[in-house]
């Protein structure tokens, strides 16, 4: 009888085709830790010692694939594919180890806050972007005028509303740096970073001087007039944008609280706003990101910028995040998306 090998991994046994009642022969005298018996049954006791040793290696088989099932640490996780075959790359498993990074951090904090005053000189001062559109045939028009200076620090309310949304995103990403992100952030990743949220709200910026996408209110004496005199693709913006913001932030802030708890440690969160997405912060990040475009650029483009984040998501984040926490949590992962399954926004995705 071979009781058992070692293949794959796991414990396997096999029952060789002969007869357990006769007794074993040539075998070697090996006995057991007491010295009184031997480790092999004799032939009065063999059909009752094979069914227990099957049971006793059955509850090592499942013991083994319990402890494979633990939680492991972010510095433990093997780089690779998740079960459905989706592998973000290195850089990926790089990025989700607990490690601080102050100078990746430095880098981060000063270049989202060098985008207001960016985004400011290109409203108030810069005929950057008007040249430019003018430059390939487009018409530009003017986002003030003597009157309509009724804004903040020279800007009409129409200006002043866009300049609020980029310090709006800026001051949500630097909190989330400074008080939420735990995570191995190199100076090169938050450069990407910031240069990809300070294109989307140049580009904004931009598309509001355009005669084609520009949302410019017809009357901006005040922010009262503007709001109700503005195209309908402003107020649903500011609603968008809102709602975003909040729901991003406040769902990163429920998040650290449950795991800042010593009980909760190696445990994946799936309440609060995260029990409506898996990933309700990208979907946060996805409706405040449209507002803003909706805004400055109107129906078309809003819809494009809803169409690129919500397929971005989709395809690369949400499985990478997905692929890192079924290494992370293992069975603890696969009941959050039995529990939460829709993994952007609720009812969508």
């Amino acid at each position: 009888i071979l009781l058992h090998s070692h293949q794959n991994n796991r414990i396997e046994w096999q029952v060789a085709p002969t007869s357990v009642s006769k007794p074993f022969r040539n075998r070697p005298n090996f006995r057991s830790a007491d010295g009184q018996s031997s480790i092999y049954p004799s032939s009065s006791t063999s059909t009752s010692y094979l069914p227990s040793t099957l049971s006793s290696l059955s509850s090592c088989n499942r013991h083994q694939h319990k402890m494979s099932d633990q939680p492991k640490r972010p510095e433990e996780i093997q780089a690779g594919p998740s079960s459905s075959g989706y592998d973000p790359g290195q850089w990926y498993w790089e990025s989700r180890k607990k490690r601080s990074n102050p100078m990746g951090t430095a880098v981060f904090n000063i270049l989202r806050l060098a985008d207001l005053p960016l985004q400011y000189y290109l409203l108030r001062y810069s005929s950057f972007l008007p040249d430019l559109i003018r430059k390939i045939g487009g018409t530009a028009i003017p986002l003030s005028s003597p009157l309509s200076a009724t804004g903040i620090a020279g800007l009409s309310p129409y200006q002043t509303l866009i300049l609020g949304l980029a310090a709006g995103s800026s001051a949500k990403q630097v909190y989330w740096k400074l008080m939420i992100n735990d995570t191995n952030m190199p100076s090169g990743f938050s450069t990407a970073i910031c240069a990809y949220n300070t294109l989307l709200n140049t580009l904004n910026t931009g598309l509001a001087f355009w005669a084609v996408t520009s949302q410019v209110p017809a009357d901006q004496g005040s922010f009262l007039s503007s709001l109700t005199t503005a195209p309908a693709a402003v107020p649903v913006g500011l609603g968008l944008y809102t709602v975003g913001i909040f729901v991003e932030w406040y769902s990163e802030i429920q998040r650290k609280r449950f795991k800042s708890r010593p009980e909760n440690k190696d445990k994946p969160y799936s309440d609060g706003l995260f029990g409506l997405a898996r990933s309700i912060n990208y979907g946060g990040y996805t409706l405040w990101r449209v507002g803003y475009s909706l805004i400055c650029g109107g129906w078309t483009w809003g819809a494009l910028v809803a169409v690129w984040l919500a397929g971005d998501f989709c395809a690369r984040a949400i499985p990478s995040m997905d692929a890192y926490c079924e290494k992370r949590y293992g069975s603890q992962w696969a009941e959050v998306k039995r529990k939460v399954p829709y993994g952007l926004l609720p009812l969508i995705y």
